[in-house]
């Protein structure tokens, strides 16, 4: 430590250098008193030391104090004259330091944008603070967990790594906004093989996961006002995209077919002139319920009069066990589909969280305003992350990686409902998802779903309470259904068997013992 020597300038004594800092001394005296000049310690037009006299009162080399005053005099905190000891500039002090009384009242909260601030009626704080949180973590029953155990991830890093070494200067200087030619066409290739899409190269967009699709899509079809259509209950985050567009989510209820597209279609209680109609048509979240082909085609109609997009947003609509697997909305050979439906999937489901990696199909009338809204804003991912990813592709480790994930999930999906059925009482029921990787459980009227999701979470398991994802207004003679939303695909089966005896444990403790051993998926007796 090296401190201030008792000179003329005691007023200095606050300064105190440390040797062997990973600051050096003239970093440390230039922090020092610009602090102090910022906390009102140091006042306008205070004189200071000269560089000579600084040195010898620290204890340091006179070129410390040199450097230190140059680099103050030169972001304005001090004024150096030629011959005279330096002054403090009129620098106004901080609110909270000695002389900030003097200078500028307490400052008030920064001011957030109308969009942040209509987020605060969509995410709850609970969510919000999960999201902030150091380190997602993995528990039965997390939604939107994918199992990593099943993932290679040394054929993976091998990808990774060659492109590492085998990349171009053109390839380090891609900076095309709809993403690297080369995974969109190993997408465009996938696509077309899995959910019957056929397009172009040119309509496929490489983004940072669904969301940040979403989040495309609002801005590139939305103005501030418009109605969108959003699937109710369904996920919190999309209608946060569409708040932060600046326009209205309007909730369309969502049935064991799919989407109520005259729900949405209705004169006054929905909104017939909606600009886009958000939907997920292979495995509505969190139902699983599949929009069936007259519905499909009720919604393509109704988006061609009403002169609307329809974004299909496929999940994990991959991931599916029963029955035959209706075809993508893009993929319906009907007049006029080409131009009002978007495809978006994502790889976060399939792969992992931290990839970041998806991917929009856009009708080619869209294309050029979609690529104007993605280059002004956050272009395309990591090409080394795309070009991996490609390769992961092309060689046919991602379609293997899907038939491995798919029976994992079913067996799982089996399991979890074999449990529930045994433990649970009759009055709970449980939907049988014919795909994905989230199950429902349906409350008996007046349980408080979110104290039991606080309970479980008390206990080591994790599920997302229901009522929190309807956006149906609640009244005395409807009030929101309550619910658990349980995600299972990314636990070994002890972990979920031994999950679903504290969730049945919980529940019953929760409702009322009850009786027991309904058969999954069956209704309250």
């Amino acid at each position: 430590m090296v401190p201030a020597r008792s000179t003329s300038h005691a007023a200095h004594a606050f300064l105190h250098l440390q040797r062997g800092a990973p600051a050096t001394l003239a970093a440390q005296l230039v922090e020092q008193l610009r602090r102090a000049v910022l906390d009102g310690v140091l006042q306008p037009d205070h004189p200071l030391p000269s560089s000579r006299e600084l040195a010898r009162e620290l204890g340091v080399s006179r070129n410390t104090a040199v450097a230190a005053y140059e680099a103050l005099a030169a972001d304005g905190t001090i004024v150096v004259r030629p011959r005279r000891a330096p002054l403090v500039a009129h620098v106004p002090a901080r609110a909270g330091g000695q002389g900030a009384a003097r200078v500028q009242p307490a400052a008030a909260a920064p001011r957030t944008s109308k969009s942040a601030r209509r987020l605060s009626a969509v995410v709850p704080p609970d969510k919000l603070d999960a999201l902030l949180g150091s380190r997602a973590r993995s528990r039965p029953f997390g939604v939107g967990l994918p199992d990593l155990e099943l993932l290679p991830w040394r054929i993976f890093e091998r990808c990774l790594a060659r492109r590492v070494r085998s990349m171009s200067a053109a390839d380090a200087l891609d900076h095309d906004p709809r993403g690297a030619p080369l995974l969109r066409r190993a997408v465009l290739h996938h696509i077309a093989v899995a959910r019957g899409v056929r397009a172009t190269v040119d309509q496929v967009f490489i983004t940072e996961g669904s969301q940040a699709a979403v989040d495309l899509c609002c801005r590139a079809l939305l103005d501030p006002g418009d109605a969108a259509w959003v699937e109710d209950p369904g996920p919190l985050a999309l209608r946060a995209a569409v708040r932060m567009a600046g326009a209205r989510p309007i909730p369309i209820p969502v049935d064991e077919d799919g989407l109520r597209v005259r729900a949405g279609a209705h004169r006054r209680r929905g909104a017939p002139r909606a600009r886009v109609a958000f939907v997920s048509p292979a495995y509505a979240f969190p139902s699983g319920a599949r929009l069936t082909l007259p519905r499909r085609i009720e919604l393509l109609s109704w988006a061609t009069r009403a002169r609307a997009v329809v974004v299909e947003i496929d999940y994990e609509g991959e991931l599916r066990f029963d029955g035959t697997p209706l075809p993508s909305l893009l993929s319906l050979d009907l007049e006029g589909v080409k131009d009002r439906v978007i495809h978006v999937g994502t790889f976060s489901r399939s792969l992992f969280p931290g990839l970041r990696l998806g991917f929009m199909i856009v009708p080619p009338a869209l294309v050029r305003a979609v690529a104007m809204v993605r280059a002004a804003s956050t272009r395309s991912p990591p090409y080394l992350l795309q070009a991996a990813l490609a390769d992961f592709i092309d060689e046919g480790h991602f379609a293997r990686h899907l038939r491995k994930l798919k029976q994992a999930t079913r067996r799982r999906r089996d399991l979890v409902l074999a449990e529930l059925g045994l433990l649970l009482p009759s009055a709970v029921r449980a939907r049988a998802p014919a795909g994905g990787s989230v199950l429902t459980l349906d409350l008996p009227a007046g349980a408080d779903d979110v104290a039991i999701v606080q309970a479980l979470a008390a206990r080591g398991v994790d599920a997302q309470p229901l009522s929190r994802i309807t956006a149906a207004r609640a009244s005395a003679r409807a009030p929101r259904a309550p619910g658990l939303i349980l995600g299972f695909g990314a636990h070994s089966e002890g972990a979920l068997r031994d999950a679903a005896r504290t969730l049945a444990a919980v529940v019953t403790q929760a409702i009322g013992a009850g009786e027991a051993g309904a058969p999954p998926g069956s209704p309250p007796r």
